[in-house]
C-alpha cells in the first residue's frame, strides 16, 4: 500500500476556487482504480494551505494516475493562482492497524 502526503499553499484570493478544484480533482479520483482513498484539508494552522492525502493499492497505480493527462494541467492551474511549496511525499506502508 502506497501512502502519499501532498501539500500546497495558495493565496488568500484563490483558496475558494483551488478548494473547487481539489475537490473535484479527488471526487475524480476516487474512482480510478487502485485509489483506496483520496482526501483534501485545510490546513487549520497555516493560511491558505492544502494538505492531500491519498492511499493507493500500489505503486504503480499511483504513478499511472500521476500520468493521466489532466494531473499536470491541475498542477499549472495550481501554480498560476500563486501555489507555493507543493510537495507530494509518497511513503510504501505495511498493512492497516486499528488505533481505536
Amino acid at each position: 500500500m502506497i501512502i502519499s502526503l501532498g501539500y500546497v499553499t495558495i493565496p488568500a484570493e484563490h483558496t475558494e476556487q483551488v478548494a473547487r478544484m481539489l475537490s473535484e480533482l479527488a471526487a475524480q479520483t476516487r474512482t480510478e482504480p487502485g485509489c483506496i482513498d483520496y482526501r483534501v484539508s485545510r490546513d487549520l494552522e497555516v493560511a491558505g494551505r492544502f494538505s492531500l492525502v491519498e492511499t493507493w493499492a500500489s505503486l504503480e497505480q499511483m504513478q499511472t494516475h500521476l500520468a493521466l493527462p489532466h494531473i499536470g494541467p491541475a498542477v499549472e492551474a495550481l501554480m498560476g493562482l500563486g501555489g507555493q511549496h507543493l510537495s507530494v511525499t509518497a511513503h510504501e506502508a505495511g498493512e492497516g492497524m486499528s488505533m481505536l
